[in-house]
């Protein structure tokens, strides 16, 4: 009777056994062949990031704002959703402008650093990003030390208001400052006793691209991305009463969630037909990803200088203000 019960428990253990190797195996083959961590994190069961960032928490700089520059910085919108956020590990080192300063979520002025999306102290919890990993390194900084290569004589204040995992839908207009939209018109108010708006920053599209048949409970634009996207341009344009507004956008690049982002391909095509006075496209389909929708930190400092570049080309071409 002994042997029986201790064959019985061996057989129960082994089975055991084999369950979580097959688990695991299964796990393993489904993160490489359609990214399921990729996909839960598009559906919103993660973070829309990655779940352990090997960030160093980061020293924040200072607060405050040197008088010289009061009333006369260029301020600067960094709009859309988890790639203007900033996905990726910071950098071991940084190199900060005296020149370029952040008007933090938590609405406090400091020099410009990494991560430009830091949710301490946030005010606007329509834009706070979920998880408890700090957002890495965005195209913020990266835009600001560019352009000021052009115009060293400009200060530049940025102003994140970038939500991750969010439709060209939820950015349309309300004046709700509960609303992504109000939220940001509030920011922008608030940051103004400062400087003077010079442009908006948007990346944003891959939430849009989502599988309808998986996601059909929200409200995606893929079809009519370009129409949405206009609306919302006019919309704020005419709300800050700035009709040649410069608008600086960011085509959706790559991704290894195919299943999940079955229109990637439609908004892509819709990005590309936005023909706005004073809008310019960037593309970012060349750069590295971190994990299956996120760049690197070097391809979001490329996407920061691509930001500045096209934005100097569009004052260049064309009569914004």
């Amino acid at each position: 009777m002994k042997l029986i019960g201790l064959r019985n428990r061996l057989l129960i253990l082994l089975s055991l056994a084999m369950m979580f190797a097959i688990g695991l195996i299964g796990g393993i083959w489904l993160q490489r062949t359609y990214g399921a961590a990729n996909l839960l994190r598009a559906a919103g069961v993660l973070p829309p990031h990655q779940e352990s960032l090997p960030n160093p928490t980061p020293t924040r700089t200072a607060v405050g704002l040197p008088p010289e520059f009061h009333g006369q910085m260029a301020l600067f919108v960094l709009a859309g959703q988890s790639n203007m956020s900033g996905w990726a590990p910071l950098l071991a080192e940084q190199t900060l402008h005296p020149r370029a300063f952040l008007f933090g979520n938590d609405y406090r002025w400091r020099l410009a650093q990494e991560p430009t999306d830091h949710p301490e102290d946030q005010v606007d919890l329509v834009s706070l990003d979920r998880g408890s990993e700090l957002p890495g390194t965005s195209p913020g900084l990266a835009f600001a030390t560019r352009l000021l290569e052009f115009q060293p004589e400009m200060a530049i204040g940025l102003i994140p208001c970038a939500k991750g995992n969010t439709t060209i839908h939820q950015w349309r207009r309300s004046l709700d400052d509960g609303t992504l939209y109000g939220s940001c018109l509030k920011r922008i108010a608030a940051a103004s006793t400062m400087g003077k708006i010079a442009g908006i920053l948007f990346f944003q599209g891959e939430a849009d691209a989502l599988n309808p048949e998986i996601y059909g409970e929200r409200i995606l634009s893929a079809e009519d991305y370009e129409e949405r996207f206009n609306q919302f341009i006019e919309a704020l344009r005419g709300d800050l009463n700035r009709p040649t507004l410069p608008i600086v956008f960011a085509q959706i690049g790559s991704q290894t969630a195919p299943e999940a982002f079955s229109n990637w391909e439609v908004v892509q095509q819709q990005q590309a037909a936005v023909d706005l006075p004073c809008v310019i496209m960037i593309t970012t389909s060349d750069l590295s990803l971190y994990d299956g929708v996120h760049y690197t930190p070097e391809s979001y400092q490329t996407i920061g200088r691509r930001f500045a570049e096209a934005y100097v080309r569009l004052l260049n071409e064309e009569s914004c203000e």
